[in-house]
């Protein structure tokens, strides 16, 4: 008999990256536009099974959900980009579309089933700062998780790849098409980095060290 395995990620991602991640019991992630502590969660998953690690979003309500659901965790209420500041943040009804991309926000106000419901603003930091400052000393990120509603590549460009390198990368790309996978700029990004594309559900692309 068989019996179904719960995932948390919004299409599967979970299964994916318990598996490409299963010869490290517990490591450490961190999850950029983390959301959520558990539903929609691509890293809730690795969470249960020991690892921790630090959760980033600039909606605050989402960073005190994680302080109350995933106490182990170091919940961080900022924007990551490349330039350090203020930012102000789109808030919609369904809080997945919350994005400080004005493209993106100016999109999503076509759509009758997402409300703009006001803006906030918040402080924007480096992810290369943040990790400096919150990775335990002597601790690897293993799994790097970005999901940025418009945002994700200016979230990788602001990390410091030379002292934080993820054996596996978990990506949102708004524009990737599978028939022309190097037209994405995040493929293009990431390439020269030394990972490699393994996967790509829904609108996450999952690349791990070559």
């Amino acid at each position: 008999m068989t019996f179904p395995i719960e995932s948390y990620s919004s299409f599967g991602e979970d299964r994916l990256i318990l598996k490409f991640l299963a010869k490290l019991p517990a490591g450490f992630y961190v999850d950029v536009g983390a959301h959520a502590p558990k539903d929609y969660s691509n890293t809730y998953a690795l969470y249960q099974r020991g690892w921790r690690g630090i959760a980033i979003d600039p909606d605050p309500d989402a960073i005190k959900a994680f302080g109350q659901e995933r106490p182990e965790d170091i919940a961080l209420q900022v924007a990551i980009g490349t330039k350090p500041g203020k930012v102000t943040l789109h808030l919609f009804n369904d809080r997945s579309m919350n994005t400080v991309d004005t493209a993106l926000y100016e999109k999503t106000l076509q759509n009758p089933r997402k409300r703009h419901q006001g803006d906030i603003e918040v402080e924007r930091r480096t992810l290369a700062d943040v990790l400096a400052r919150h990775v335990p000393a002597g601790r690897a990120v293993d799994f790097l998780n970005v999901d940025c509603e418009g945002a994700d590549l200016n979230v990788l460009r602001s990390n410091d790849w030379a002292r934080f390198h993820p054996k596996l990368l978990a990506v949102e790309d708004l524009d990737l098409d599978l028939e022309r996978v190097t037209e994405s700029r995040i493929f293009r990004f990431l390439r020269p980095l030394g990972y490699r594309l393994v996967s790509h559900l829904h609108y996450t692309s999952l690349y791990r060290l070559s």
